[in-house]
Parts: C-alpha cells; structure tokens; sequence
C-alpha cells in the first residue's frame, strides 16, 4: 500500500514539477516578501566555468583532490560564489550518506528530461525531490522522508540505535510510534531570487541552496574558502580554542593568580594564547597535558585549516546571493518564526537594522549580524554563533538579548546558592527515606569507538560512565537494594539546561515505564509520536524491573526557571502523566530541537528548528516553549537545596 501511495504521490510531482500549482499545495512558510530590487531573470546563457578543488571530508584526514575532487561551477566570473551540477550533487549525497552517516542501502537515482525542464532526485524507498528548472522550484514529496536517515523513525527526536553492534538490546527501545506524514512542500528559489541554471547539460544550484535543503537535517554543511571545498558537520567549524578556554575555566586548571595574569594580558589574541598555554603548562602537570591535548586538536582542525587563508570582501554577487539564501532559509527553518512574530525575514532584517550589516561587503560585519540575529533578536535560548567566516578577520562580540541576559543571572543565582549546600550538587544523596538523584546536563559520554557499552562494563565490574545512563543505572540499584528505606525519589533537574536527547527518554522510562515524544514540524506540517522504554537494569529486557514506577514510591522532580530544553521536556512528560509531583518555580521552556546552519559566506550558527517537541492532549499537540507550572511552588533557592528542610517539606505533601 506505501509503495502504491508512494507512486501516485510522485505521478502527481511529476505533473506539478511542469505546471503551476493549484491553490490547495500549501506552500508552508516559503513565501517571501519580495524587496523592490528583486533582479530580473536573466534570459541569455551564463558563462560558466568549472573548477576543480580538494575536498575535505569530515577530517583533515580525507582529503579528496585530482580526478576524485568534485567541480565546481563558477558564473560570469564570480569566483566566491560555487555552484553544483545536480548529478554530481547526488553522487556526493551517496558517498556522504554512506560513509559519514553510516546508512547502507542509501541510493539516488537521477531521472532528467530537459524538454519538459525538470531534473530528479528519488531515494531507495521512492521518496523524491523535483527541481523544475521552468518555474524555479524544488518539490518535495515529503521533506522529512526524504532527509530521512534510513531505518529509524518518521521524524525520530530521540535517534538512538536501540540495538549493539552485535545486534542485542542496547538502553533504548521503541515500543510504538505514530506518523502523520507531511504535506507536499515546495520551495520556490525564482520567488526569492535564486539561480536555478539548466545549460549546456548541465543543472547548477548554488553550494548553499544545496548545503541547505539536502545536508542541514544530518547537521553536515558544506564550506568553501578559494582554496578548499570542507565537509563537517557544522557543530565542529568553529575556533577549538572557546571549548578549551571555556574546559580550562569549568576544569579548575586555573587558578585566581594566573587568572588574573590572563586579564591584565596585554596583546593580540594570538600572543594572549600563547601566553596561555605557557603557563597553564608550566604550572600543572593537569595544565601541560590540557595544552598538549588542545595543540594536538587544533593541529587536524578542520575549521583551522579551513581559515587559514586569507580572508577578503565579499563580492556583490555574493552578498545579494548569501542575503536571499539566508532569507529563504531562516522563513522555512526557524521554529519560533510565529511566536516572534515574523512573517518573512527580508521584513524582520529591515525593521530590526539587521539588513545593513548582513548586505556589508565586510564579512566580519556580516558575522556580526548573524551573531546579533542569533542572541540578541532571537534570544531563545538554542540560538546562537558558532564559527566565522574564513572571509572574516575577527569573530564578532557577543550582545546578549534581554532573555538570554536573564536566564545567565538566574542560573547564576542558583548555582551561588547551591554551592552553600555541597550535598545538593551530588548525583547521588539519601536523608532518611528520602533519595536525590542531580544532574545538571543531559549527557552520554562517548566510548573510544563510539557509544559505551555499559552492558560489558558493567559486567567487567568496571565503574560506569558519570553520563545520565551511568547515574540513574547506579540510583536505581541503590532505591531498590534489599531493605530499601526509600519512600520518596526526587529528581532534581532544576539547574539542568539541556542536552541529549536520549539520555532525556531514558531519564522518563525510569520513573514513568514508558517515555512519549512527540514532534511537530513547523516546515513541512508533519506530526509524530513515539514510545520508548528503557533498560536501567542492563539485563537486556524492558520490563517493569527497569523503572520505578509501580513500586509504591512518591516521585517527585525540581524544576526552576534554569530546566530548559530537555531539563524542561522531562517535567513536561511528567506533568502529562501525572506519575510525578512537579516541586519548586516554572520551567525556562526551550521546545525546539537545535537545527545547525550556515551562510553562503562560510560563517556557522544554530538555531531553535522546525521540529518542536510538544505534549499530546485530547489528541492535539501544544507547544511546550513556555515551560511547565510546577505543581507545588517553591519560592526560594535556599529551599531547593537544604535536603533536610526539602525533606520535611515533601513528608508534608503526604
């Protein structure tokens, strides 16, 4: 029946891939304001030049160059501005989604018929995308389905193989899931002034437009700098010193001496880390193995590499290109687009003044609006700056908008007041009957090869990973040892800000039994929900051995204004089952999963995505941005995390 569905779906592409569309395709969130100086199409041929690059791979380590290098395509002389011929583009989609993504099977077939102008695209299970190069579009059958990673789930939030390599059980299964499939979507680049160029046998789009619609959801992108063409995933290009600096200040490798060293450092940036690596090395054996460490990592840096050429203008084709890419692609992949109220983003950069400094020939003043758009004008918390353009000579000052500012002072407040009380920072703490489970992050430590397995750790007698896993793997012995004296189980998330998401399914599955994610698409209109249950116990089975839920215990999770993202996902699922009592003040919210973009100028960032989780009522869905009322207020920080007055406090309740 889906292969016949499948079919007819694409029939009907094919036909609307020569024709325009009727008023019942919906068009979701690509209809662009059109600015006054939209170009007219250009009817004579383009001169076209084509080039030839290395290419680097997702490491410094694969390069490609020669005969294996893919051309580029350059137009009327512009050099900054690569274009892909579509077959090529295919092949690389293959190669890329086999060996980074590790999809077998994954295929794409190219069907063209250029009298009827329009070019092919359809993966293994007949998912497809039509480039009509007649009227300017791309097609999606199903956008989701079709950047899909082959055998997971419709829309899967929590994208966990649910199976070891050697094809066990492995944390996570999923029980059940429901679909409903998106509409057909269609992208319409003529209407936002995008070349779409079908000559000489060939069919070029820009590098971007392609990084964009075809890489963005496995997070990979595409860069170029005049001398390379990079491969990444975009969450790897940017500076690996901020990491480091941010490790050595969270690692306590510094010391409030050579701290203030560092701020009365009078220099360039370069000499400033030199100058700190000198010290940290000459101070600490802890300190000269983290230099090491940080100038073994910047050594096969991609982003290193990838600016280290010099940086320049960008040229005016460039910057009319990079402004409507950017344009076209914030209105169909920014989730909150509704909520800001934004109808289409060549308007919001007008009113906002963001116009001016995106169309600047200076490339690090354009990555100064990205990095203004980011945190000051969306402020939401998921958006924000990642790396600079290789054009650009230095990364942009951060200018914190009003919420942001705001969510750093509470959190702030709260991590002041927890360090009073050691004990409520433990990832383990027991007063009378009562238990505290802590953790600040969603988080799963990753093995030499890949995932851990805890499964062999654990039966090795080896200390499991300090990850979410590890911690509830080792609470939930300890709740349920024999003579166990616990009545009361508090999960204590309220300093939590986020993170993965299977280690937040996980988290649900231990005291509810099962855990229900839900997704809404604001791209496409898609909606899922999937069930998942958890193996705490690491015997291979999901049974009711695995959660605390039935057992006669009194759960409990603290929230605050500081549980964002998945730290407020988690008490969302909570509050719809009813299984846990909700303690202490209303959660930060955060509900989209981070979706990572770039610009045609090189420069990375993140953003809040299509794809927000909600919670299912009445079979509807709701958005769960604004976060979750708790169901007993808890006014002040020194209440959290005195464990004994809590205690008493939550024997009260009962």
């Amino acid at each position: 029946m889906m292969k016949r569905l499948i079919a007819l779906s694409l029939s009907a592409l094919l036909l609307m891939a020569g024709c325009t569309f009727a008023e019942t395709v919906t068009e979701p969130a690509t209809e662009a304001y059109q600015p006054e100086n939209e170009p007219e199409q250009n009817t004579e041929a383009y001169q076209l030049e084509t080039k030839s690059f290395p290419w680097y791979v997702a490491s410094i380590m694969n390069k490609f160059e020669g005969e294996m290098a893919i051309p580029l395509w350059f137009v009327n002389g512009v050099d900054d501005l690569p274009y892909m011929d579509l077959q090529d583009w295919a092949n690389f989609m293959v190669f890329c989604m086999t060996n980074v993504m590790q999809m077998d099977g994954y295929k794409l077939e190219v069907e063209i018929d250029d009298a009827a102008g329009w070019l092919s695209m359809t993966r293994e299970d007949g998912y497809s995308a039509i480039f009509n190069f007649s009227e300017g579009r791309i097609i999606y059958q199903d956008y989701v389905a079709f950047n899909s990673v082959s055998g997971r789930g419709y829309m899967d939030a929590v994208n966990f193989p649910g199976l070891s390599q050697d094809g066990k059980p492995f944390l996570l299964s999923t029980l059940d899931s429901r679909e409903r499939y998106g509409t057909i979507t269609v992208v319409d680049l003529k209407e936002y002034g995008i070349p779409m160029i079908s000559q000489d046998g060939k069919h070029l789009l820009p590098l971007q437009t392609l990084s964009t619609f075809f890489l963005y959801s496995f997070q990979l992108g595409v860069y170029f700098n005049g001398e390379a063409v990079f491969m990444a995933p975009i969450s790897m290009m940017k500076d690996p010193w901020e990491d480091f600096e941010y490790g050595l200040h969270s690692s306590g490798v510094l010391t409030p001496e050579m701290e203030e060293q560092i701020d009365s450092f009078d220099g360039t940036e370069e000499e400033r880390r030199a100058f700190i690596l000198e010290i940290i090395s000459a101070e600490t054996e802890q300190g000269a193995l983290a230099a090491e460490q940080y100038r073994q990592m910047a050594e096969i840096s991609l982003y290193n590499l990838y600016t280290s050429v010099p940086g320049k203008e960008r040229s005016d084709a460039l910057i009319d290109c990079s402004y409507r890419e950017l344009c076209l692609d914030l209105d169909c992949f920014y989730g909150l687009k509704e909520s800001h109220n934004i109808d289409h983003f060549e308007m919001f950069f007008l009113q906002t003044g963001l116009a001016e400094g995106l169309t600047s020939p200076d490339a690090s003043v354009a990555d100064a609006a990205i990095s203004d758009l980011t945190y000051y004008w969306f402020d939401d918390g998921h958006s924000g700056f990642g790396g600079s353009s290789w054009m650009a000579d230095s990364s942009p000052e951060v200018n914190y908008g009003f919420s942001n500012q705001a969510a750093s002072n509470r959190g702030k407040t709260a991590y002041a007041i927890r360090e009073q009380y050691p004990d409520a920072a433990l990832p383990y703490y027991e007063v009378g009957d009562t238990a505290y489970v802590t953790f600040d992050e969603f988080q799963i430590i990753p093995g030499p090869t890949g995932l851990q397995d805890y499964y062999e750790l654990d039966e090795s007698g080896e200390e499991l990973p300090q990850d979410t896993f590890g911690l509830i793997v080792n609470a939930h012995r300890q709740i349920t040892r024999e003579n166990s004296p616990i009545k009361n189980v508090v999960l204590d998330l309220s300093c939590n800000g986020g993170g993965a998401a299977p280690a937040a399914a996980f988290t649900i599955c231990w005291l509810l039994g099962d855990a229900h994610f839900s997704t809404s698409n604001t791209f496409t209109g898609s909606q899922s929900t999937a069930s998942y249950r958890a193996d705490v116990n690491l015997d291979r089975e999901f049974d009711e051995n695995d959660t605390l839920a039935g057992r006669g215990l009194n759960l409990y999770c603290l929230v605050s204004p500081s549980s964002f993202s998945c730290g407020n996902l988690v008490p969302w699922a909570f509050k719809e089952d009813g299984g846990v009592t909700l303690l202490g003040k209303v959660t930060g919210g955060g509900s989209c999963v981070v979706r990572f973009m770039t610009t045609a100028w090189g420069t990375s960032f993140q953003l809040s995505g299509t794809n927000r989780m909600a919670f299912v009522k009445n079979g509807s869905y709701y958005d769960v941005d604004r976060g979750v009322e708790p169901d007993h207020i808890i006014d002040t920080y020194e209440h959290f995390y005195d464990r004994e007055a809590l205690t008493e406090y939550i024997h009260s309740l009962y």
